[in-house]
């Protein structure tokens, strides 16, 4: 039976939550607030062109701020094209051999499962 009722409070559970859930989608009345999931309605600021922001002047390289910045480019060395670097059996890429995992009796053990 401890099953069955895990099962039936499960349900009630979410049916009840799911009532919530869908009373407060639509929860107005006449002279009451509009209260929607806890999200509150509010204005944003309206935005305006300023005229730094389309004035060339403004846009030049001797007034620029931030420069481009570029990695230097990456270079090929020795080892990388090496092949006895990647054939030899000490290189980095070998598997290690791992040891046999072990059954314990916990782990097997019906009255911890269940």
């Amino acid at each position: 039976m401890k099953i069955m009722k895990t099962k039936i409070r499960t349900f009630i559970a979410m049916s009840a939550l799911g009532i919530i859930g869908i009373t407060n989608i639509s929860a107005t009345a006449d002279n009451k607030k509009v209260f929607n999931a806890g999200i509150v309605a509010e204005t944003e600021e309206v935005l305006n062109i300023e005229s730094w922001m389309t004035e060339g002047i403004y846009w030049t390289s001797e007034t620029k701020v931030s420069t481009f910045e570029a990695e230097k480019a990456l270079e090929v060395e020795a080892w990388m094209t090496d092949e006895s670097f990647w054939t030899s059996e000490t290189s980095v890429n070998t598997v290690e051999a791992e040891e046999a995992l072990e059954v314990e009796s916990w782990m097997t053990d019906e009255s911890l499962w269940n």
